[in-house]
């Protein structure tokens, strides 16, 4: 199946002065983030005006299920990617539209017809797809470049992860036509690893960066929409999913988990590309071992059995090699791989 959620996508220097012309004469209610908004609201002065209610922080059924309780004629999603993804859900179960104003370039939430669902700890549940269709992202070019570079640079790796993970379930090519749209997608993001990312670089916001924060707001979240389940999520982000559930790694962002989740779904593979992203995720400062993430060598047992439940979760390939996939984790305990 092919879905996608977004009818426009307008990344300029002002973009959210258009705002109020994109509401019209509808009721809005602004979802508002707890750092984000604040920034929007010195970007764009005008947003202030417009009726709004806080998120909590989690996309969890019960966060949604309080939010329920409001019914404007439009929703605006003002803040990161678990609360687009928790104003997505809202939306499409009221069935009412939503403008999308994200305030991190930490992932492709503006773009994708599914929400993440966690527990209100903040630990994975499960991911939900629906038809909803996004009336318009606004991406303000003010807005982005001053925002969290960390947040930045794990959306870059979550991007890039889209090219390894759609390889994994489907190849390289494929004779259906979704699937080969999103691999072509993919590999553009895979490309994202020859730019440079330096801080620096994001400050200035040129046209490579542009070109990058594209890629991670919006075509990124195209690749799932074209190709569906033969390109959405692999074993990177089963192992993040399993990563989630201890307490040891809830202060690394989900781009930094799913970067470590690529390298052991590369090691499994045998891939010549191992190296090469290692070697590019250690450039950047990324984790590449369990140690940075707090996992005890003890703990690797629980993990395997975490992560062998997402895969048969996520359902894309069944995967019966623990001892080979308990000897990648126990090598990857330390910094450097043996």
């Amino acid at each position: 199946m092919i879905r996608q959620a977004v009818l426009e996508y307008d990344h300029s220097k002002d973009a959210l002065e258009n705002l109020p012309a994109r509401i019209g004469k509808r009721e809005a209610l602004v979802l508002r983030g707890k750092s984000g908004y604040s920034k929007a609201v010195r970007v764009s002065p005008r947003l202030a005006d417009l009726p709004s209610v806080r998120f909590t922080g989690e996309c969890s059924d019960e966060e949604v299920e309080r939010l329920n309780g409001y019914r404007p004629d439009v929703w605006i999603a003002v803040g990161g990617g678990k609360l687009i993804d928790t104003a997505k859900r809202i939306a499409a179960s009221q069935s009412v539209p939503l403008i999308v104003v994200p305030t991190l370039v930490s992932n492709c939430a503006a773009f994708t017809p599914l929400s993440v669902i966690y527990t209100e700890e903040g630990s994975y549940i499960r991911y939900d797809t629906f038809p909803v269709v996004i009336e318009r992202v606004i991406a303000d070019e003010r807005l982005l470049r001053d925002s969290p570079y960390d947040y930045f640079k794990a959306g870059v790796i979550d991007t890039v992860a889209k090219w390894y993970e759609a390889r994994y379930i489907s190849g390289t090519t494929s004779r259906d036509a979704g699937i080969q749209s999103g691999l072509s997608l993919a590999a553009q993001c895979g490309k994202l690893m020859d730019l440079s990312i330096r801080e620096q670089d994001f400050r200035r916001y040129g046209t490579d960066i542009r070109y990058i924060v594209d890629h991670v707001l919006a075509i990124g979240g195209a690749v799932g929409g074209f190709g569906d389940a033969g390109t959405r999520v692999a074993v990177a982000h089963a192992v993040h999913n399993a990563l989630s559930r201890f307490d040891s790694t809830h202060h690394w962002l989900h781009g930094d988990k799913v970067g470590f989740g690529l390298v052991v779904q590369e090691r499994l593979v045998a891939s010549e590309d191992t190296v090469i992203l290692e070697n590019w995720l250690q450039s950047i400062g990324a984790p590449t071992s369990l140690a940075q993430l707090g996992i005890r060598f003890d703990q690797i047992d629980e993990l395997v059995t975490l992560i062998r439940k997402e895969i048969k979760i996520q359902g894309f390939r069944d995967f019966d090699d623990l001892e080979r996939l308990k000897e990648i984790l126990i090598n990857l305990q330390e910094v450097v791989y043996k």
